[in-house]
C-alpha cells in the first residue's frame, strides 16, 4: 500500500491534494495505516493459530509411501487434470530416504491424503514452488498462455530449494533453481533449466538455504526470450552458528543460452532485530510469503533458545506484518510489525515450526438453494487457506510430532448452474 503520486501543478493552496499530502495528514494515514494493520493482523494471527476450529486437519501427515512431507508447500491445478488421476492440488515437500533428504512431488483431492508422483531432486530439501505469470504484461503469448477456460493458467513453475553438496545430505548447502515449463513437466520430472548458486553471506560456515520467493517478474531479451528476475529470501548460518535470515535477486534465468546469476545477497538485519527484540533469539529460519484478508503477511518460525546447539523444544511461529510502503522483501521497514502465534493444537503441541500457506479452492462446493430474486439454484465455492506447520516432538502432545496441515474457509463466490 503507497499513497498516489501527486501532479506538482495541482498542489495549490486550498485543492484536496494539497490537504492530503500536508505532513501532519501524511503522519494520520500512517498511523491509521498502523492501527489497521495491527487489528487486522490479530484477525489474521486467529487463522494461523487456532487448528481445532479448521475445517479438515490431520497430524503427522506422510504422503502414500509413507514418507513424512516434511515443509510442504502446495498449488492448485491449473492444467489437464487426467494425469493426476484427477486430483486438484499438487504438492512439494521433502523427506528423508536413507541416507538422504530428497524433494518430492504428490497430489491430492482433498488436502488432507496425498498421492506420491515422483522424486524431484535428489540430496536436496526446502522446496518453495512459485507460479510465474504475465498478468502485467498486455501480451497474450507469455510462458503461462494456456488454451483453456480463462487466461494465464498452466504456465511456468520457479522452484526454489536447498541443495546439499556433499553425499549423505551434508554440508555445504547451496540455493538451488529450476524451471518448469508447466505441470505436464513438472509431474514428468523435466525441468528446462537448472541453476546452483554459490555461497555468499554464508560463506563462513557453507550453509545457505530454506529459500522463499517474495516476487518474480517476466522480462523478454533483446532475441525475444522469455526470462524472469525473482526476490529470494533465504536463511544462512552466521559465524556464531545462528541461522539468520538474507535475501538476494535471481536475474536472468530462462532458456540455457542465457547465463543466470543470483546477486545482492544481503543479511536482513532490521528483519532479524524485529524478531530477536520479541524473544527470538535464537535460529530464524523458514518463512511464507503472502497476502490474507488483504494484509501483506510474512509468517516466519524463529527459535526462542539461546543458540548453538539447537533447542528443538524452543521453535516458535511468528507473523511478520508488512509496513505501508514496504517492498516485496521483508526488510523490517517503516511500521511494519511482529506477532508471535499462541498456536492451539488439539493436544497442546508447543514446538512449532516451518510453516507455509497458500489459499486455494476448496475441496467440495456447497449446493445452495438460490435466495436472491432471478438468481437460479446454484453452488458456493469457497476458498480456503491452507496451512501446514512442523510439529517437533520434543514439544509434541501424543500423536501430534510431525507434520501437522489443515484448512479454513476465507471467503465464497456463488455460482448459477
Amino acid at each position: 500500500m503507497g499513497f498516489p503520486t501527486p501532479h506538482p501543478l495541482r498542489l495549490h493552496s486550498g485543492s484536496a491534494s494539497a490537504f492530503w499530502f500536508c505532513p501532519g495528514i501524511i503522519m494520520f494515514r500512517f498511523l491509521f495505516f498502523c492501527l489497521l494493520c495491527v487489528i487486522n493482523g490479530e484477525d489474521v494471527s486467529t487463522i494461523f493459530s487456532d487448528i481445532t476450529t479448521s475445517v479438515a486437519y490431520k497430524y503427522g501427515l506422510k504422503d502414500s509411501t509413507g514418507y513424512g512431507m516434511d515443509c510442504l508447500h502446495i498449488e492448485r491445478i491449473r492444467g489437464d487434470k487426467v494425469p493426476w488421476d484427477g486430483d486438484t492440488y499438487f504438492g512439494l515437500y521433502h523427506s528423508f530416504v536413507d541416507p538422504e533428504y530428497e524433494v518430492r512431488l504428490a497430489s491430492s483431492s482433498d488436502l488432507i491424503f496425498w498421492t506420491f508422483r515422483r522424486t524431484i531432486l535428489n540430496n536436496a530439501d526446502m522446496p518453495f514452488p512459485k507460479r510465474v505469470t504475465t498478468s502485467s504484461s498486455s501480451s497474450s503469448s507469455g510462458p503461462d498462455s494456456y488454451s483453456g477456460s480463462g487466461s494465464n493458467e498452466d504456465g511456468w513453475i520457479l522452484l526454489a530449494h536447498e541443495q546439499w553438496m556433499s553425499v549423505g545430505s551434508q554440508y555445504p548447502s547451496q540455493l538451488g533453481f529450476k524451471l518448469y515449463y508447466n505441470e505436464s513437466d513438472l509431474l514428468a520430472g523435466i525441468a528446462f533449466n537448472s541453476y546452483v548458486a554459490p555461497l555468499s553471506v554464508g560463506q563462513y560456515s557453507q550453509l545457505e538455504g530454506t529459500p522463499s520467493i517474495y516476487n518474480v517478474n517476466f522480462t523478454i531479451s533483446h532475441q525475444g526470450l522469455w526470462y524472469l528476475n525473482a526476490d529470494v529470501g533465504f536463511h544462512f548460518n552466521n559465524d556464531v552458528g545462528v541461522d539468520q535470515v538474507a535475501y538476494g535477486t535471481l536475474f536472468d534465468f530462462g532458456p540455457t543460452v542465457m547465463d543466470p546469476a543470483f546477486v545482492g545477497q544481503e543479511e536482513a538485519v532490521s528483519y532479524n532485530q524485529m524478531f530477536i527484540n520479541q524473544g527470538g533469539i535464537g535460529n530464524i529460519g523458514q518463512r511464507a510469503p503472502g497476502y490474507v484478508e488483504g494484509i501483506h503477511i510474512n509468517a516466519q518460525e524463529a527459535n526462542i533458545g539461546s543458540m548453538p546447539p539447537t533447542i528443538w523444544e524452543d521453535w516458535r511461529v511468528w507473523l511478520y506484518i508488512y509496513g505501508p510502503m514496504e517492498s516485496s522483501i521483508p526488510k523490517g521497514g517503516s511500521l511494519a510489525t511482529v506477532v508471535v502465534l499462541d498456536i492451539k493444537t488439539h493436544g497442546g503441541s508447543t514446538a512449532i515450526g516451518n510453516p507455509s500457506f497458500q489459499i486455494v479452492p476448496c475441496p467440495m462446493k456447497v449446493q445452495v438453494q438460490a435466495v436472491t430474486p432471478g438468481k437460479r439454484e446454484g453452488v458456493v465455492q469457497y476458498n480456503c487457506i491452507f496451512i501446514s506447520y512442523f510439529i517437533f516432538s520434543e514439544g509434541a502432545a501424543d500423536g501430534e510430532s510431525g507434520v501437522v496441515v489443515f484448512y479454513k474457509n476465507i471467503d465464497s463466490s456463488y455460482d448459477e448452474k
